[in-house]
Parts: C-alpha cells; sequence; structure tokens
C-alpha cells in the first residue's frame, strides 16, 4: 500500500488536553504547552537521567545508496512494546532491554494521557526514549502503516531548560526521504514545530516527521522525548470516560 502523502500541516495550540471525538487527525498537530505540574515534569527528566538504560540503537534503516548504513541513529531506551493478543490486538508488555523493574512513572504517563484524550489502545505500539546530541538529526520516517486510520502518536519534551538558539525544531515532510539527505529534508519540509520543555505533542503518525538534533551551540546539552504510540485507538464514551478516571 503507498504512503499517504501530506502537504500541508496545521499547528493546534491548546491550553488543555481535550476528548478525542473522531480519527484519523488529519494533518493537525495538536501542541499543549506546560502540559504537567513542575514537580512531576522534574520527576520524569531526573528519572531519565538516573534509572533508564540507554541504548544507541533507535535508528531508521537506510535506503538505496546508504550502503547498509541507517540514515539516522540515536540514543534510546525502551520501555513497553505491544504484543499480539489475537483478534487483531496488540497489549502493553515490558520491553526486555529494560533493566530497571517495572517502569511505574512511563507507565502512569501512559495511563493520564489516555485518560486526558479518553481512548484505550486496541494496538498498542511502542513506549520510549530518544536523546540527542548536536549532529544527531533524526531524518524523515513515520510511526505506522498508511491503512491506520485510528493510530495516535505522542511526543513529550522532558527537558527543564532550553535556549531557543538550540534549535531542535520537529519537522514534517510531504513525502518520505529515503537517504536522509539534508538538502532534500529541506525542499519537501511543509512545517515545524519548535521545541520548549513540558511541550506536549498529539498527531498522526503517518505523517513523514523527523527530529533535529541541537545546534552546536548547545555543546553536550541533549534533547531529550518521550515517544508514545499505537496503531490502532478506541474511542471512549463519556460513560466509560468516567469510569477510566
Amino acid at each position: 500500500m503507498p504512503n499517504i502523502n501530506f502537504d500541508s500541516i496545521e499547528q493546534v495550540d491548546l491550553d488543555s488536553p481535550f476528548y478525542i471525538t473522531e480519527a484519523p487527525l488529519g494533518n493537525k498537530i495538536y501542541v499543549i504547552d506546560n502540559y504537567l505540574d513542575s514537580s512531576l515534569h522534574h520527576a520524569i527528566d531526573q528519572y531519565l537521567n538516573h534509572s533508564t538504560s540507554w541504548l544507541k540503537g533507535n535508528e531508521v534503516s537506510g535506503g538505496k545508496g546508504r550502503g547498509g548504513l541507517p540514515n539516522h541513529q540515536l540514543w534510546g531506551a525502551s520501555y513497553f512494546r505491544g504484543r499480539d493478543i489475537g483478534d487483531g490486538r496488540k497489549e502493553k508488555v515490558i520491553c526486555e532491554s529494560h533493566r530497571h523493574g517495572i517502569p511505574h512513572l512511563m507507565n502512569w504517563f501512559d495511563r493520564k494521557i489516555r485518560t486526558d484524550f479518553g481512548f484505550e489502545w486496541v494496538r498498542f505500539q511502542y513506549m520510549g526514549t530518544n536523546s540527542q546530541t548536536h549532529g544527531l538529526d533524526g531524518s524523515s520516517h513515520s510511526d505506522c502503516s498508511p491503512h491506520d486510520n485510528y493510530n495516535l502518536s505522542f511526543l513529550y519534551y522532558t527537558n527543564t531548560f532550553w535556549n531557543d538558539n538550540w534549535g531542535g525544531d520537529l519537522r514534517f515532510y510531504d513525502r518520505h526521504v529515503p537517504t536522509g539527505a539534508r538538502e532534500l529534508m529541506n525542499k519537501y519540509e511543509i512545517g515545524r514545530v519548535a521545541f520548549k520543555p513540558n511541550r506536549l505533542l498529539m498527531f498522526d503518525g503517518r505523517i513523514e516527521h523527523g527530529a533535529e538534533s541541537p545546534s552546536k551551540e548547545a555543546r553536550y546539552i541533549d534533547r531529550k522525548s518521550i515517544v508514545l504510540r499505537g496503531d490502532e485507538i478506541r474511542l471512549l464514551d463519556e460513560k466509560q470516560r468516567y469510569a477510566n478516571c
């Protein structure tokens, strides 16, 4: 099945979460600043810094002409993945690479997202983190298959401080750029959302996207994000939302 291409994005800035009533989300990128209380925001950042097993294994495979090299390879940590349980469903299970017991804080974050936006996972895909320092640019990729109309992707930025001059924007593209070449990514960009601490993004994961690395002015400071996504969700009615609280 061919990729679904988007020729534009629309950034929708919100003060608070909302109950999703229809899917797919289309070309809208929902952005909520100050998503978590300050103490929770700092607690999650500390968790990532001190209680996470980081591996340099988050990569997008290279296209033709790359000689087997990846388009990008970032530091990352994996907490949960989807496991097929039949009937077209995938449940959330702990990733084998996670070595610090049950990641309760990440489990709580996932539950908060589902409660705030009024849905449950039908086919859970993945929850983990990314870390990028200068030079570790993320290349163009999508999060799910073209037929996954009820998918959802979330990104949450955990840094507690960021200078606007350090960059780190999330870029969106109108097509897949298989080589990861910067000149082609510049050519096909359709919009971007700035990196900002305690910012939450929600969007259709079929939109091609990739995160820029921090500028050289950031030096050793990394750009950290939590990734949470699923290939299919089930929207909750009013009664189910109340029961899910």
